[in-house]
C-alpha cells in the first residue's frame, strides 16, 4: 500500500539516495559531469541544508512516499522564487520516485498533495520546471500547464535547455489529480 507523509529528518539518507539515484536514471541525457557533481553525498548536504534551515517553516513542504513501511520517493514544493515565470507563487519543484516502484497513482498523488500545500498558503498560480529532453514537459501540458518559457539552466558551467510551465487553475488540477487518484485506487 502506498503512504505519503511529511519526512523527517531521519529520512535524508533515503531522500539522498532516491534523489541520486532519480537523477541517474531520468537524467540520463545529461553530460556526465553533471550526473557525477550530483552524487548521494551532494544529495546529503542538500536536504541536511533544507532541514537545518527550517525551510519547512518558510511555506515549503518535503513529502516521502512509502509502501509496506519502506521510502519509495519523496516530492517537494515551495513558493516560486523565480521571476523568469511571472505571477507564479508556488513551485512544485521536485518529484523522484524509486525506478522499479513507479505506479499509475503516485505522481496523481504527488501533485495533488504539493498543489494542496501551495493554494492552502495562496502560493498560486503553480508553476514547475522540466528539462526538455525529459518529456514530462508533454505530461504536465497534459496536467493543463502551460509552457512559459525555454531558458537554458546552468548547472556545474554546463548549460541545460528547460522549459518553465504554469498552472493558473490549480482547483481544476487539484480535482483532475483527485479523480485520477480515485481511479487507481
Amino acid at each position: 500500500m502506498l503512504n505519503i507523509r511529511v519526512a523527517q529528518v531521519n529520512d535524508i539518507p533515503e531522500i539522498a539516495n532516491i534523489h541520486e539515484i532519480g537523477w541517474r536514471n531520468t537524467y540520463s541525457f545529461m553530460p556526465e559531469a553533471v550526473l557525477l557533481n550530483r552524487d548521494k553525498n551532494f544529495r546529503m548536504q542538500q536536504w541536511q541544508n533544507w532541514f537545518n534551515e527550517d525551510r519547512a517553516s518558510q511555506d515549503e513542504a518535503l513529502y516521502v512516499f512509502e509502501e509496506n513501511g519502506k521510502t519509495v520517493g519523496f516530492c517537494m514544493c515551495k513558493p516560486n522564487d523565480d521571476d523568469m515565470l511571472i505571477g507564479a507563487r508556488g513551485e512544485l519543484h521536485a518529484l523522484y520516485v524509486l525506478p522499479d516502484v513507479r505506479t499509475f497513482g503516485i505522481s496523481f498523488l504527488a501533485i495533488n498533495t504539493l498543489s494542496k500545500f501551495l493554494l492552502e498558503r495562496n502560493l498560486a498560480p503553480l508553476c514547475c520546471w522540466a528539462f526538455q529532453k525529459n518529456k514530462i514537459w508533454r505530461w504536465y501540458e497534459r496536467l493543463g500547464f502551460k509552457r512559459i518559457i525555454a531558458r537554458n539552466r546552468r548547472i556545474n558551467n554546463i548549460e541545460i535547455p528547460e522549459y518553465g510551465l504554469v498552472h493558473f487553475e490549480p482547483n481544476k488540477l487539484i480535482d483532475y489529480t483527485g479523480q485520477k487518484l480515485a481511479l487507481a485506487a
